[in-house]
């Protein structure tokens, strides 16, 4: 499994999660969370994946 933090969240149900080491942001859609709803996450919140 991986760590990051949520970089940014779009109003659209998907965002992006800023991963240490790597130069791009991670895309993840809405339908793919696990344990956890879209509207309940924030910017900065750390994830796991």
């Amino acid at each position: 499994m991986e760590e990051g933090t949520i970089a940014r969240l779009m109003d659209r149900g998907y965002g992006f999660i800023k991963r240490s080491g790597q130069e791009k942001d991670l895309f993840f859609h809405s339908n793919e969370l696990k344990n956890v709803r879209f509207n309940e996450l924030h910017d900065g919140d750390k994830v796991t994946f």
